[in-house]
């Protein structure tokens, strides 16, 4: 058990190692993002209210745009139930023609009347 535990720290060690050595150098170069574009555009010399009016607007705008996708997916999603709707209607229908031909095409059992077997010949 103390050898598997050596080996075991020997291998999470040098696991350890090779991921920090593939790692960024700088350890928050990850976290690190850049100044968007829109704070820079805020810094004029717009007007608190200004300000205000111009964001209410971008969302308003935002707000539109997701409702027309909305709206677009919603019409995608019932043309494609109406067509597995009738899809459906047309796979039962033609069950049911095949059904009502298999009964026209065969008989009861004489031994059970629950069962259908073949008309004989000449029948």
């Amino acid at each position: 058990m103390t050898r598997f535990r050596i080996a075991l720290g020997s291998l999470t060690a040098g696991m350890l190692a090779l991921s920090l050595a593939a790692g960024p150098a700088d350890a928050h170069a990850k976290r690190k993002h850049p100044a968007p574009a829109a704070a820079a555009a805020t810094t004029s010399t717009e007007t608190p209210e200004q300000q205000r009016v111009r964001l209410n607007a971008e969302q308003a705008a935002a707000a539109q745009a997701q409702n027309a996708r909305n709206a677009a997916n919603k019409a995608a999603y019932d043309a494609a139930v109406a067509q597995r709707d009738a899809d459906i209607a047309r796979q039962k229908a033609a069950e049911d023609t095949a059904h009502a031909k298999w009964l026209a095409d065969t008989v009861p059992c004489p031994g059970d009347p629950n069962t259908r077997c073949a008309k004989l010949a000449g029948q």
